[in-house]
């Protein structure tokens, strides 16, 4: 098949999905209300996640029924986190779950996704680890212990940065456009994506919701790995680098107002830049998707994402040093 068929066809489902979901999404209850930590002013359906699924899921399967994709030879336990990751997205989408009534499903999600890259790691290792230390049982149990933090960091990172229109859905469709010219078969989610932002040009008719950044999240993180992450940590980090350094800085600076880690507020470098801008989402968006973009074609090299995570970090630094004297301010 040409290579943008796949990709197109996907496009045009999730479209056509994401245009029924949101007219269902009332009655279903899929509705995200404006509340003092977010930046709509009105009720606005948050199916995107579930179009994405929806439309991506079923070019897929149409596909590997047709014969013009293999199904993938995947671990079962990657399918089964992956459909956990995006079943509890759908139900807290519905239910709006309590962070903390998430993290323990999350975790469990994340440690089976990790298993098969363990085993990965022990059968063939890794040019930078000397191949004898992988017959430790403590470096695998370490190994183990980070694999199960990166597939409960990404999503949640994605999920918290999904904070202004467009922002997340440009995002991942970066990072797996890259992993595509590397060789990691992602053209049907990067069409879903499409369909997915076409809705939402100019202004939002749905936002991602949990099941989409969950969803989004997830195959990031085992996307990056199968694009080398392992063997390329540098490549790993500074595709991960413009969501891990806001979400770093904000949980310190919820350490230093003495907050806790699951309180959400309106202090993320989306926030901030979109305050900057004057509320400006079509400058705000871009901004930040190239800065994205400057990590990705940047990860070739050991410097250049250094520096750029420097400056960001930097950027990122003096922002909340502002939000924690406003935040003080205010609890005083």
């Amino acid at each position: 098949m040409h290579r943008l068929l796949l990709p197109l066809l996907s496009a045009v489902t999730t479209l056509a999905a994401g245009l029924l979901l949101v007219r269902e999404a009332e009655a279903w209850g899929f509705i995200d209300h404006p509340d003092p930590r977010k930046v709509h002013t009105k009720a606005t359906p948050r199916t995107g996640g579930l179009a994405m699924v929806l439309g991506g899921g079923l070019v897929f399967l149409a596909s590997v029924a047709l014969g013009w994709l293999p199904w993938p030879a995947l671990p079962w336990q990657t399918w089964l986190a992956g459909l956990g990751f995006t079943t509890v997205g759908v139900l807290d989408d519905r239910f709006s779950f309590h962070p903390r009534e998430k993290v323990v499903s999350l975790i469990s999600l994340s440690a089976l996704a990790a298993w098969p890259w363990v085993l990965v790691l022990q059968a063939s290792g890794v040019p930078w680890l000397p191949q004898g230390w992988l017959a430790s049982p403590m470096l695998l149990i370490a190994a183990f212990a980070l694999l199960t933090f990166w597939f409960m960091a990404v999503p949640n990172a994605v999920n918290i940065e999904d904070a202004i229109n467009g922002y997340m859905g440009g995002y991942t469709w970066i990072v797996l456009l890259a992993l595509c010219l590397r060789g990691v078969d992602t053209r049907i989610a990067l069409g879903a994506l499409v369909g997915f932002l076409l809705l939402n040009w100019p202004r939002a008719k749905h936002f991602m919701g949990d099941a989409g950044s969950f969803g989004c999240g997830f195959l990031l993180a085992e996307a990056i790995l199968r694009g080398g992450g392992l063997a390329h940590p540098v490549m790993a980090l500074a595709f991960t680098a413009p969501i891990s350094l806001d979400v770093a800085m904000g949980l310190i600076r919820r350490r230093r107002l003495r907050m806790s880690f699951f309180t959400a507020d309106r202090a993320t470098c989306p926030h901030h830049l979109l305050n900057l801008t004057g509320g400006r989402v079509l400058i705000a968006t871009p901004i930040l998707i190239l800065n994205s973009a400057g990590f990705v074609l940047f990860s070739g090299h050991a410097w250049l994402p250094l520096v750029q995570g420097i400056l960001y970090a930097m950027g990122l630094i003096l922002l909340n040093r502002k939000s924690l004297f406003e935040q003080s301010a205010l609890f005083r």
